[in-house]
């Protein structure tokens, strides 16, 4: 097929391609319906009805410019969010991909047409308490959504992600994981002297965008479910913010890390390692960003590129993301060095 003749920088381009209609995609969508609605501002009331209980009366409002603001972040954001985590998880499954990227679109498309169906159902209304969601948008609005989506799933086919390692960290893997090499031995005479390391690893910018992302997701379901369990949003925005970043910290008593520099996770002490390498890792392969167990793998990954990897007990792997090359192949060094002289002592 057409996406596996692609080589490797025409499928970096290709996937950079659809990564922005993915992302400015949504955006536009939303402030093109935020436009719509300042521009019948005049036609509206004071105050618009945003939610209806069970017995379908009006239980929430909202001012003209905080329904524009939410088509915008919630359903233009929300939306982005969800094409560009499908879009990274090619690596794992293509038809998962495809149809993330779909459901994306759909979401975008379905969630903005629900915002400005709200509004429409109250064009030239004198008593609030008689608005009533548009049903013609709604259903035009779902109809569409279900075409892009149907659309998007056909048109996006991702090619294999090459998984060749690094010639750097290939390099780098040889010089801590051989005992006599210029790395390795280093480590031991720091290991000797019971010296530590810490280095701080980080999503970055985008620790923010995948916990207020989250977060707006968690918030917008259970909004239409009650107003108030919205707050489960901050909750679940705030343990996503803490495990974006952390301090890996090497030592006489073991490996571990600390989730934002104060949750400690991971802690590994010297008798239960068996050693450590510096591998390049794919961040999909171990169900994503933060941290996570899968397989018989427990990791703490912020980005796929160079990680230590620490092999453990019972076939077990730690897997820890590192800021670069250099970084992952002082502390693999290192935690080698404290191995080495442990068996030594023993």
């Amino acid at each position: 097929m057409g996406e596996q003749m692609r080589d490797v920088v025409a499928e970096q381009r290709y996937n950079r391609r659809w990564l922005f209609g993915a992302v400015a995609g949504p955006l536009l969508l939303g402030v093109v319906a935020a436009l719509w609605m300042l521009t019948i501002a005049d036609r509206l009331p004071t105050e618009l009805a945003t939610h209806w209980n069970s017995e379908n009366e009006v239980d929430g409002y909202s001012s003209l410019w905080g329904m524009a603001l939410m088509t915008v972040g919630v359903a233009g954001g929300t939306g982005a969010l969800i094409s560009v985590m499908a879009m990274i998880s090619r690596g794992q499954s293509s038809l998962l991909a495809r149809v993330g990227l779909g459901l994306g679109a759909a979401f975008a498309v379905g969630l903005t047409a629900l915002m400005v169906a709200i509004v429409a159902g109250q064009l030239d209304l004198v008593d609030i308490s008689q608005a009533k969601l548009s049903a013609p948008v709604m259903a035009a609005g779902l109809a569409v959504a279900a075409i892009v989506a149907a659309l998007v799933i056909w048109r996006y086919r991702p090619g294999e992600v090459d998984r060749t390692q690094d010639p750097a960290v290939v390099a780098m893997n040889a010089n801590v994981t051989a005992a006599d090499a210029a790395l390795a031995v280093a480590g031991r005479e720091q290991a000797e002297r019971g010296e530590s390391l810490r280095i701080k690893v980080s999503l970055g910018p985008w620790a923010w965008l995948l916990s207020l992302g989250v977060g707006a997701i968690v918030a917008v379901s259970t909004y239409f479910i009650f107003p108030l369990l919205a707050l489960l949003g901050v909750v679940v925005a705030a343990l996503v913010w803490i495990f974006c970043q952390g301090v890996v910290v090497i030592d006489p008593q073991g490996v571990r890390v600390l989730a934002s520099g104060f949750w400690k996770i991971m802690p590994l002490d010297w008798p239960g390692i068996k050693g450590a390498s510096v591998e390049e890792i794919k961040a999909l392969d171990y169900g994503g960003w933060g941290y996570r167990m899968h397989g018989g793998s427990i990791g703490f990954i912020m980005s796929s590129g160079p990680a230590l990897v620490i092999e453990a007990g019972y076939h077990q792997k730690f897997i820890i993301s590192m800021p670069d090359v250099a970084s992952a192949g002082t502390a693999a060094a290192l935690a080698n060095g404290y191995h080495r002289i442990g068996n030594v002592k023993k």
